[in-house]
């Protein structure tokens, strides 16, 4: 059983849901409700089979083979609460997770700490709403914030961002001066390079996305969105603003778009907001975005404290505001995104820029 600590995050839950049977809401503050919806089962494939573990009356947890209906082993909820705190100390601890704890797992029909079966969502649960008296099977995602802060949106080389390099009179940056920017190779070099760049008297103005699937995707959510990403991403490297809601403010005062502010409408909240829904609801820089929702119920979030709670899409403004109040832009590697370094072609002088959002 091989996992990251994002992957052990999501068996904690799985076992944390079943001790508990219960997944209370959040507010817009992450901080936990009396609202919560009563955990049913878990729907888990694993190795092939298709499993369902059913919370019982008597506090037991039957693994039944959904192909069947058949009972394949019983366990108590108390044994799943003992393995997910287990699974807590081992993603802190600086050994890592025990075989003891391995074994422990693989006796419950379980050989793979992540269910490969599902899309974007991590978890398959049955759960009753006692609010709306409804059952339903909903999958989740889960963010976990036990080891490193979970990422909402990832980079890869199709989120770079190309801006052209230009002076005063339109030309491309001097031979010099390039070797000048390049040769800045140490703390925050990508920071630096931009302010060395304006420096020395260039303008660094977005050109293009090196991917149209990406940038196409974008203006599904927002005809201006392009535009709008590629401003901020330049800026973060700029003014260092990264947390979302202060960028909102930046970018408000900065007017890129020129929009009539005068009314208080809230044109680059609204967008940016709603980039960060999509991300966290299964869009992704790399297939292109229909605007259907692989996540039916909602977003998990594991609390560094390992508390576990919940937005669920009827939840959809608090949620929207637990984006804004959280995200923050960050910097990918470099080296493997291939950004950062000014080049030279027969049309100009350009740096790529790139970007991913914490969450």
């Amino acid at each position: 059983m091989k996992g990251n600590k994002g992957e052990w995050s999501e068996l904690y839950a799985f076992f944390k849901l079943l001790a508990e049977g219960r997944l209370f809401s959040a507010d817009e503050n992450l901080a936990k409700t009396n609202s919560f919806v009563q955990l049913l089962s878990i729907y888990r494939k694993d190795d092939g089979k298709n499993l369902d573990f059913n919370i019982t009356s008597e506090n037991l947890i039957n693994i039944i083979d959904a192909n069947t209906d058949k009972i394949i082993f019983s366990f108590s909820q108390s044994k799943a609460n003992t393995i997910a705190d287990k699974i807590v100390s081992d993603i802190k601890s600086k050994s890592g997770i025990s075989k003891e704890l391995i074994n422990s797992i693989q006796e419950l029909s379980i050989s793979q700490v992540a269910d490969k079966s599902l899309g974007k969502g991590d978890i398959n649960v049955h759960i009753y709403d006692p609010i709306h008296a409804i059952s339903s099977n909903q999958e989740f995602s889960i963010k976990s914030f036990l080891g490193s802060d979970p990422t909402l949106f990832n980079a890869n080389k199709t989120t770079n961002i190309t801006y052209k390099i230009v002076d005063d009179h339109n030309q491309p940056i001097t031979d010099d001066d390039l070797i000048e920017v390049n040769s800045i190779t140490k703390g925050h070099k990508y920071i630096k390079r931009i302010s060395k760049l304006t420096e020395l008297g260039y303008q660094v103005n977005f050109d293009s996305f090196d991917d149209d699937t990406f940038k196409l995707n974008l203006q599904v959510i927002d005809s201006h969105l392009p535009e709008i990403i590629a401003h901020i991403v330049k800026d973060k490297y700029v003014s260092s603003v990264v947390k979302i809601n202060e960028v909102i403010e930046k970018i408000r005062k900065d007017n890129p778009m020129n929009y009539d502010l005068t009314q208080g409408h809230k044109f680059y909240e609204y967008r940016l907001v709603n980039f960060l829904v999509e991300a966290a609801l299964g869009m992704t820089s790399k297939a292109v975005w229909s605007g259907k929702y692989d996540i039916v119920g909602g977003i998990i979030i594991i609390k560094p404290n390992a508390e576990m709670l919940c937005y669920h899409l009827i939840d959809f403004n608090k949620f929207k505001q637990y984006l804004k109040n959280s995200a923050r832009l960050d910097n990918p590697s470099g080296s493997k995104m291939g950004y950062g370094t000014v080049y030279k072609n027969e049309n100009g002088s350009f740096i790529k820029l790139n970007f991913q959002i914490k969450a």
